[in-house]
């Protein structure tokens, strides 16, 4: 009865878990949420090769946001709805992540707010033109990560 009580409890826990980003993955991020740029690496949804682009980001928990400009139609934004599987290197981390674009108004705003609090004088551009805090916004959830030495 006992062993079935613990599995019940393993069954019931480990879906939870599953959400929980790995400690080196946390770690990492902790190190380079100040950075201004990533370089985000993405399948071609033609080619089927890998195009790297440096891109403004933002840590916001377990996960890096970007923002897609041109009303998302940047080639690397096209490519990751193809494959969601993207690549991240900043300095020596390099993280698999799996992209995910933001389809909720309140969401965007929120994460929107997080790139005007961050880059304040792309912020202050916004308002003689810019596009700035109104990309599309897409939140990179880091599955792993490792370093280079």
């Amino acid at each position: 009865m006992k062993v079935l009580a613990v599995l019940a409890l393993a069954v019931l826990v480990s879906p939870a878990l599953a959400d929980e980003p790995r400690p080196e993955v946390t770690a990492a991020l902790e190190q380079i949420k100040a950075e201004k740029t990533i370089n985000l690496s993405t399948t071609g949804r033609k080619s089927g090769k890998l195009h790297t682009r440096p891109i403004w980001f933002v840590v916001d928990g377990a996960t890096i946001v970007v923002q897609a400009g041109k009303d998302g139609k940047t080639d690397w934004y096209k490519n990751l709805q193809k494959n969601p599987k993207v690549q991240l290197r900043q300095g020596a981390y390099h993280f698999i992540a799996t992209a995910t674009p933001v389809t909720d108004a309140a969401e965007a705003d929120r994460i929107h707010k997080l790139f005007t609090d961050k880059y304040t004088m792309a912020w202050i551009g916004s308002f003689v033109g810019s596009s700035f805090g109104s990309g599309r916004p897409v939140v990179l959830k880091p599955e792993g990560v490792s370093t280079r030495e």
